[in-house]
Order: structure tokens, then C-alpha cells, then sequence
């Protein structure tokens, strides 16, 4: 097959170009812009409940604010309700009207239309702190979603002619909207700038560590073309999604994370080949290797076309292997029932595919098109500073240099450099003893933002409508369920208890809110009382949601589906491996090894996390599904490079080289594309943390501190050093195994 895809590739490079500038044209069209239907940003969502189903999900559904028709809260802040009441009454009086006028609109209330201010009602809506008051603006139950934007945007222009009526009489005065919508604009407005952000930091990072590993402008280019292109048709893809299923906004920040990375891995070991093999070539063809006796036009042609061929053969189907390894370990989080994670890893599998596709393919082609320009040496390599720093870093097309003799001194050394390896991976490790997890929405929403801002204000200074710990539905009328009232009042560490109020639309079901004044309004006290009351026997049925809720579904869903994920996973990899080296020591060994390697790198993320070192933000918990997805997607990029070094490695014991000798001059083969990968790779993750966002922050340090824990402890000693124990057993399988991965096998 590859053999195949080399000529076609080598053939007709300018059509599979064109190929790929058309799918990035229409991808990109559709993502940014969406073809009248909204871009992407436009069409992604954020989503409270994360499991389907669930108890939580449940009473979610039932007590929404949205349940029975839209309400947009507005927060007035910095007036004085005591000194100015009657000034802020009378702006009210002017411009209520103007707020139910709008269509769409049910109903406008706030605290002073009330006859007595000082009733229960209209105290509600004015803060404890005197310095404010909300308007609650019911909308219309049946209005259909582009009918609700309609009002929705003529309500914020409404409430702008108030803010600007308001502060004729008091200049300071702010009016800001707070509802679902505004929240989720605020979050959808950070990733985007974050997303901008951390691309404008680690593409052009990426690009100069590219440079300084090839020598030059062109060739670096290479692979951060292959990155955009994936990039650009994965939200494309992404954005198809959006029309059939729920996307969530930081999905997009994720998937471009490891397209980025992916895409540098892969176009890195290409052109690096390429090189190796050019050079290759023309020594072949009698020409000199920097290829200044080429003629320029006729005889460059069958050399490059040569040379590419044989790369897409060898390290065109290294790649392709590791991708494939990459998608299948992914597909096991298609098992969890959280949608959320089934649709990252959907995303994942795409952008994946999709990078692996352009490493051989797109990549191959433009090299074949720039033919002599690529071959000659880059003016770079005139400067005499950076002349010395591409030589030391750059492609190596020897057998013996630094790798090999770093493998040499691991050969002297195995079980030292064994055993000191896997204690620097315990103490990180360490720290996931205390980690603690936390998943709350509150997490996301920049606090920058006006909506997040008018949101704290509700939680600070106004009880009655602050945001409840925990949510309980009964299934009896409120005048019932005073035994069920009590219990909950006395729950440790309760602020209030709101009283039993009927459910919408059910008046023989009541809900009541619970407010516990803690810190971590999800932390372990709190969900150890959500589990607690669902056990609690009321006499009737109960149904016990909120935040901590949520969480607690969300978790637990993720641990009753996680041995069938990781039994796919682990079985998946075993047999890719196996069917690439023929061994079963092999695949069992970069299993147990790469799943030490990931929980050492999440022990070292949470303890900096958690302590809010290196200028990370302190924070109380570590987000579920970041830590999934770090996970997961840490041992895609770890089996990355153990396909790297051992396909290389295989090649030399193929061909009748000795063990540890294989491993040497596979190490120096493949040592400098893992190491420059990984710290191009972990420049890209770095310029990720310079964004707002704390979850996508998390997930930029700990695919960071994976990746620089694989390349460095793990794949430069750790691996060598346990070839090295093993010797020729590295290679073994049972007979019937042998039978079976000579008719199976998929790369020799």
C-alpha cells in the first residue's frame, strides 16, 4: 500500500496539493464563517449536565430556570437603594415598560413595583449590601431559538437606554445581563481569544525550533503547513457536528492541541527521512549530497521522486501505524456514557486521521514540488552561530553520535539506570495520593467578563437568588414534605433552606434549594451529603441534583465505564504493537512503562496545580475531564514515539543486526526527531497556559510534563535500558503467535 501511495504521491504531487487546498478552502469556510449557518464559534455550546440520564441530570432538567421559559436576570450595581431609592424608583417607573414591551417578553419584576419594599418579595431582589437591585425579565415559554436570540438581543438593547437613564442620576451605575446565554457568549468570547492566543505563541515557536532542527525556512515550513491544513479541515469537521449532536466550546481548544502536535510529529519524522534518504539518493546517483551538482530542472526530478517514495514507504507507514495506534486507544472513550468525552474522542480520532493524512500525502507533495530548493543548503546555514546550532541539533544521517553513545552508557548500566528512572516516576507520582477532582461550570467563565461579574454579584448579594449547593425534588405536594425540610435544614454547615416551592408545571412534586456555606461548592463534604441524602429514606421518592451532583454522576460514570475502556485500549495497543514489532514483550512493556509514565506526569501536573506553582493558578481541584483527556491523549503521544524508536530499532534487528547495536543506532536515528519533536511539541502546549482558561491550562502542563517526561527519562533511558536487560527476548512471541504475525503483519 505504501509502495503504491509513494509513486502516486512522487507522481503527481501538484493534484493531491490541489486536494487539500480545496478541503481546507470549504473546512475553513464553514468553521469560520459557516456558509450562512453560523460559524463554529457560533455553533458550539456549554453544557451543565454531562451524563444523560442521571440523577442529577434529572432534577437538572426539572428545576432549569429554562423549564419554564427563559429569564434574564439584570444586575444594577453600584447605586444606593437606601440614599437614592426614590430617584432609582422612578428610572424604574420610566422604563419598565420598555422592558415588557419587547416581544418575547412574559413579564418584568423588580423590587420596586412592589406596593411595600420591605415585603419578603421585593427584598429578594434588592442586594445585602444596599449597593444594588435586580430586574427579572420572564420570557415567552414557546419562543422558538431564533425567535429567543431576536428577544434576547432587544432586551440588551433596552437594558443599554437603562444603564444610560441610570446614570444620569447616578453616574457610577452598571446594568448587566445574566442568564445561560450571556454566560456562555463570555466563555465562548475567552476560548476563542485563548485559542488565538495560544496559537499566536506556539506556531511561530514551533516554526523557529523547526528552523533551527532543519537548517532552514523551507523545510521547517513543511510540517507547520500540515498542522494548519489539519487544523483548519478538523474544525470544519467539527463543525458538521454541531448540526446533529451537542459540541462542547473547549472541545475545539483540545482538538487543536494535539492536531497541532500531531501534525509536527509526524511532518518532523517525514522530512527528517526524506533528508536521510536524499542523501542517500544521490550519493546512489554520484551526486554531491548537498545536491549543488544537480541540473535544476530534468535530473532533480527522478532523485527527489526517488528518495520521497522511499520515505512514505518506511516513515510514511511508521506514522501511519502510530496513528492508527492513537485512534483505536481514543475509540475507548466512545464506551463512556458522558457525551462530552464520547465527542472528544470522535475529535480526537479526526484530527488524528487527518494529520497523519497530510504527513503523507500533503507534506510528501510539496517537498516533491520544491524539488532543488529544498535540497540545497538554507542561507542559515551561513551564519556561523547558527551553523554550529543546526549541526548539533539537526538531521543526522549517521549511525554513531550522541544517541548511540547515550545508548552505550545505558548498556554499561541497565539496572541502575533502571531502577533511578522508575524512582524519579514514583516521586512524581507521589502527589496523585491528595489530588482531588472538581467539575463545575463556574470554572469556565472568564472573570473578566461583565456577565461573570453580574453572576458573583448574585452569588455575594443576593441569598434568595444565589445559585443552590444542593437541589432536592419530592415527589409529594410542598405542604407535605416537612419532615424532608427539617433533615435538611439540619445538614452540616447550612446557610439557609430555601422553603418547599411546587414544581413547574407539577404541582404534586415540590423542590427545595439548599445552601451550605463552604468554599467548594463541589468538594468532597459536599458530595459526601449528596450521597448521603440520596440513601436518605423520606418516606417517599427524592431526587438529589445540583453542582456536586452533576459532579458525582459525571465521575462515577466515568469509573463504571472505565474498565471497558481501558480493557479496548490495552488490547488494541498490545495487537497493533505486536502485528509492527511481531513480539509480545514488546507491547506489554510500552504498555506497563507508558502507564507509569502518564500517572508520574499527572502527579506532577496536580501537585503544581494544586499548589499554584510556576504561575499556574491555585486551584481546589483538578478538572475530571482534563484529566481523562490528558490521559488518554499522554498516551497517544507516548506511543508516538515508542513507535518512533522501536520501528527503527526493528528495522536494524531485521537486518541482521545485534540487540543492543540495533538499539544504539536506532536511538541515533530516531533520538534527535523524538527530541526535537517533543520540544517543539512542548512549546506548543507551553503557549497554550498563556490563556485565561484554567482547564485548558491544565491540560497544556500536563501533555507538556508528559511529553518532556516520555522523551527524556522514559524513551532515553528507560526503554533502552530494559532492551538491554532483556536481549534477545525483546522479540520473542509464542510459535503460534509467530505463524500469526507473519501472515498479519502490517509493516515489514
Amino acid at each position: 500500500m505504501f509502495d503504491k501511495l509513494g509513486r502516486a504521491v512522487s507522481g503527481h504531487p501538484w493534484w493531491w496539493v490541489a486536494v487539500w487546498v480545496l478541503l481546507v478552502s470549504v473546512a475553513s469556510t464553514a468553521a469560520l464563517w459557516g456558509f450562512g449557518q453560523g460559524g463554529i464559534f457560533e455553533r458550539l455550546s456549554n453544557s451543565v449536565s454531562l451524563v444523560p440520564g442521571t440523577e442529577s441530570d434529572t432534577v437538572n432538567k426539572l428545576t432549569s430556570a429554562d423549564a419554564g421559559g427563559v429569564t434574564l436576570t439584570v444586575v444594577i450595581d453600584k447605586v444606593n437603594i437606601t440614599t437614592q431609592a426614590k430617584e432609582l424608583a422612578q428610572v424604574m417607573a420610566d422604563h419598565r415598560s420598555d422592558l415588557s414591551s419587547v416581544t418575547g417578553v412574559k413579564s418584568v419584576v423588580d423590587g420596586f413595583q412592589f406596593p411595600d419594599p420591605k415585603l419578603p418579595q421585593a427584598q429578594a431582589l434588592f442586594s445585602s449590601a444596599a449597593d444594588g437591585f435586580v430586574i427579572l425579565v420572564n420570557l415567552d415559554p414557546g419562543l422558538t431559538d431564533g425567535d429567543l436570540k431576536t428577544t434576547e438581543a432587544d432586551v440588551a438593547d433596552a437594558v443599554v437606554t437603562l444603564q444610560d437613564n441610570l446614570r444620569r442620576v447616578v453616574p457610577a451605575a452598571t446594568a448587566q445581563i445574566v442568564s445561560t446565554s450571556e454566560l456562555s457568549n463570555a466563555i465562548m468570547a475567552q476560548i476563542r481569544d485563548d485559542l488565538i492566543r495560544g496559537e499566536g505563541v506556539g506556531l511561530p515557536v514551533a516554526l523557529l525550533l523547526l528552523i533551527i532542527v532543519f537548517g532552514g525556512f523551507l523545510a521547517a515550513g513543511l510540517p507547520i503547513v500540515g498542522a494548519i491544513v489539519t487544523i483548519g479541515v478538523g474544525m470544519g469537521a467539527m463543525w458538521t457536528f454541531t448540526f446533529s449532536t451537542t459540541v462542547e466550546s473547549f472541545i475545539i481548544n483540545i482538538t487543536t492541541i494535539i492536531g497541532l502536535a500531531l501534525s509536527v510529529d509526524y511532518g518532523l519524522l517525514i522530512v527528517s527521512r526524506y533528508r536521510e534518504e536524499l542523501a542517500r539518493t544521490l550519493e546512489k546517483y554520484g551526486y554531491a549530497t548537498d545536491g549543488s551538482r544537480i541540473p535544476r530542472k530534468h535530473a532533480a526530478s527522478p532523485v527527489v521522486r526517488e528518495a520521497m517514495a522511499t520515505t512514505i514507504r518506511t516513515a510514511g507507514r511508521t506514522v501511519f501505524f502510530s496513528a492508527l495506534t492513537i485512534a483505536v486507544a481514543l475509540s475507548a472513550l466512545l464506551t463512556l456514557k458522558a457525551a462530552m468525552m464520547r465527542m472528544i474522542s470522535l475529535s480526537g480520532i479526526i484530527v488524528t486521521l487527518l494529520a497523519v493524512a497530510t504527513a503523507v500525502t500533503l507534506v510528501p507533495a510539496m517537498v516533491v514540488i520544491m524539488r532543488r530548493s529544498l535540497i540545497k543548503p538554507s542561507l542559515i546555514t551561513r551564519i556561523p552561530g547558527l551553523r554550529r546550532v543546526v549541526k548539533a541539533v539537526g538531521d543526522s544521517a549517521k549511525d554513531d553520535g550522541f544517541f548511540s553513545k547515550l545508548a552505550q552508557w545505558v548498556h554499561r548500566h541497565p539496572i541502575i539506570i533502571m531502577i533511578a528512572v522508575i524512582a524519579v516516576l514514583g516521586v512524581m507520582a507521589f502527589p496523585l495520593r491528595d489530588m482531588q477532582v472538581r467539575t463545575a461550570f463556574t470554572d469556565y467563565m472568564p472573570e473578566e467578563a461583565a456577565s461573570t461579574q453580574g453572576y458573583n454579584l448574585l452569588q455575594k448579594n443576593y441569598p434568595a437568588l444565589m445559585a443552590p449547593t444542593i437541589v432536592v425534588v419530592a415527589d409529594r405536594p410542598p405542604d407535605k414534605v416537612d419532615g424532608l425540610f427539617k433533615h435538611l435544614s439540619e445538614l452540616a454547615d447550612v446557610d439557609f433552606v430555601s422553603p418547599p416551592a411546587a414544581l413547574q408545571d407539577d404541582a404534586g412534586r415540590s423542590v427545595i434549594s439548599v445552601h451550605i456555606d463552604v468554599e467548594n461548592q463541589v468538594g468532597s463534604q459536599i458530595t459526601k451529603a449528596v450521597t448521603d441524602l440520596r440513601e436518605y429514606d423520606a418516606g417517599y421518592p427524592i431526587l438529589v441534583g445540583g453542582p456536586a451532583a452533576l459532579q458525582h454522576d459525571f465521575v462515577r460514570s466515568i469509573l463504571d465505564s472505565a474498565p471497558l475502556a481501558l480493557t479496548i485500549m490495552v488490547l488494541a495497543v498490545f495487537l497493533l504493537m505486536f502485528l509492527m514489532t511481531g513480539s509480545v514483550i514488546v507491547p506489554v512493556k510500552a504498555i506497563i512503562i507508558n502507564s507509569f509514565s502518564l500517572l508520574a506526569s499527572l502527579g506532577a501536573t496536580s501537585f503544581i496545580f494544586m499548589n499554584g506553582w510556576f504561575g499556574m493558578p491555585k486551584v481546589m481541584g483538578m478538572e475530571t475531564f482534563i484529566i481523562v483527556c490528558a490521559l488518554c491523549f499522554g498516551f497517544g503521544l507516548a506511543m508516538d514515539y515508542e513507535v518512533f524508536l522501536i520501528a527503527r530499532i526493528r528495522e536494524y534487528w531485521d537486518a541482521g543486526t545485534g540487540n543492543d547495536e540495533a538499539v544504539e543506532r536506532g536511538l541515533q536515528r530516531s533520538g534527535r526527531i523524538i527530541t526535537s519533536a517533543a520540544a517543539i511539541i512542548v512549546a506548543v502546549f507551553i503557549g497554550f497556559t498563556v490563556g485565561k482558561m484554567v482547564p485548558i491550562k491544565e491540560i497544556g502542563v500536563a501533555l507538556a510534563i508528559t511529553v518532556i517526561t516520555d522523551a527524556t527519562l522514559v524513551r532515553m533511558l528507560l526503554v533502552p535500558a530494559t532492551m538491554t536487560i532483556l536481549g534477545k527476548w525483546n522479540w520473542w512471541a509464542p510459535k503460534p503467535m509467530r505463524l500469526l504475525y507473519d501472515k498479519l503483519k502490517i509493516v515489514h
